[in-house]
């Protein structure tokens, strides 16, 4: 065994206290992983440990090394196995120490991730071809994992404390007066069969091209965001200015012509001034605008949106424009699903609810069932509907030619949101109205 600085020996100190048996693997893993120690030899014995304790075999020294040898047999031999830590088994006492240890090894490689970082960085800086922006989000990424390492999970929690809050966040609706358990999707209609959109869950919007994905997303937005739940929209086609014309033409009579083309009126000019310094500057709406942006750069905007308390629900327009990238072969069913679970993970994880917007193939056109809805009209529907919780189609069937219902009702004006997937409630159809350009929607 070679001389030791002070870091080697917190090492060493942590993986005899494991061999010896006064600690076990479950106090320290998985936040200390192998890649933490800088010693190649102590990290292929304690990959071995954690081979053994991940089998839910006991500390034993003939299969550890057995392990050992199959994890790198070269580096085994040259270490000469379990004799390379010599005599530094008989320091240890108890495993008093052993969670200190395991915190130094975590702070020197957050040290070490930290200065490496900064090189990078330092790196990219230089060249004037990568743009700021991208070098920031790269910053926050990276640090953002660097303070993550080796903390202890706070997934596990006693029943009790989930219960206490499942009843305060119940006793303040009921208190409010509400009549839904997640947030109101502003259709009384949508909230009666699936209760609002739900915190932790991910819902899938998907339509027909110009059949108001978009339109029918921002007027959810509004609603929630009038019941002063921050809102945060990563739009990935959609320039921030011409969200800010949709929410503006769904709050007031501005002509969608004279906004797209013409140029608005001295009268629509001042309701425009009115509604910024008035409705909408009180309206916790935040739109990024985002265009080929990672799955890694959804995740590090809307951490730090929630860090500024600017994202309590999040709208992703829409999914299929994600920069999916193809580093490890994939196709791009495969890497669409990838992204969507990691979608799913961040909805989860932050706890809140998250409306992903997604094309619709073509299927549908070619069938004789007068639009009928399935879920297979998804495009990558297997994928995607795999990490989501909930599954909605909109329509509009005087689209297709459609002016009347079987019941002689006038369809003019009038939309369906066909919700066929809903992993933790109803399904079911429901209708709403709108103008003439889909720019204001309501109740049925």
């Amino acid at each position: 065994m070679k001389t030791e600085n002070i870091g080697f020996k917190n090492e060493l100190s942590f993986v005899c206290a494991l061999l010896t048996g006064v600690a076990e693997s479950s106090q320290v893993y998985p936040r200390v992983t192998a890649e933490m120690l800088t010693s190649r030899e102590l990290a292929l014995i304690y990959k071995g440990i954690i081979e053994l304790f991940n089998k839910g075999k006991a500390m034993d020294y003939t299969l550890l090394e057995h392990e050992m040898r199959a994890l790198d047999h070269e580096l085994y031999a040259e270490m000469n196995g379990l004799n390379y830590v010599g005599d530094g088994l008989l320091s240890v006492v108890d495993d008093v120490h052993v969670t200190t240890y395991a915190d130094l090894i975590v702070e020197e490689y957050q040290r070490n991730s930290l200065r490496l970082l900064a090189m990078e960085i330092s790196g990219k800086c230089g060249s004037r071809d990568i743009p700021v922006e991208q070098i920031l989000q790269l910053a926050n990424t990276k640090l953002e994992e660097i303070a993550g390492m080796g903390v202890n999970s706070t997934s596990t929690r006693q029943i009790s404390e989930i219960g206490q809050e499942v009843v305060a966040h119940h006793t303040r609706l009921l208190e409010n007066g509400g009549t839904s358990v997640g947030y109101s999707t502003g259709l009384k209609g949508m909230d009666n069969i699936m209760g609002g959109f739900m915190r932790g869950e991910v819902a899938i919007a998907s339509a027909l091209t110009s059949h108001g994905k978009t339109a029918l997303s921002l007027h959810m937005a509004v609603q929630i965001a009038l019941q002063n739940i921050p809102v945060y929209i990563i739009s990935l086609e959609m320039s921030m200015e011409q969200l800010y014309g949709r929410i503006l033409m769904s709050l007031s009579n501005v002509s969608p012509e004279n906004l797209r083309m013409h140029g608005l009126t001295e009268t629509e000019i001042a309701v425009a001034k009115s509604l910024n310094e008035t409705t909408l500057r009180e309206l916790p709406i935040y739109i990024d605008y985002i265009p080929s942006a990672r799955p890694e750069d959804i995740r590090a905007k809307v951490k730090l949106a929630r860090k500024r308390k600017q994202c309590d629900f999040l709208i992703l327009d829409y999914i299929n424009q994600l920069d999916l990238g193809n580093a490890h072969g994939e196709n791009l069913a495969t890497s669409l699903g990838h992204a969507m679970k990691r979608i799913k993970d961040l909805a989860v994880e932050e706890n809140i609810p998250a409306l992903v917007i997604a094309q619709m193939n073509r299927e549908i056109e070619k069938r004789n069932d007068n639009y009928k809805h399935k879920l297979s009209d998804l495009r990558d529907s297997g994928v995607l509907e795999q990490a989501a919780d909930v599954v909605y189609f909109i329509n509009r069937p005087e689209l297709q030619g459609n002016g009347k219902g079987d019941d002689g009702e006038s369809l003019v004006g009038i939309g369906t949101i066909n919700i066929l997937k809903n992993r933790n409630g109803a399904t079911g159809t429901t209708k709403f109205r709108y103008n003439t350009h889909m720019t204001r929607i309501s109740d049925y």
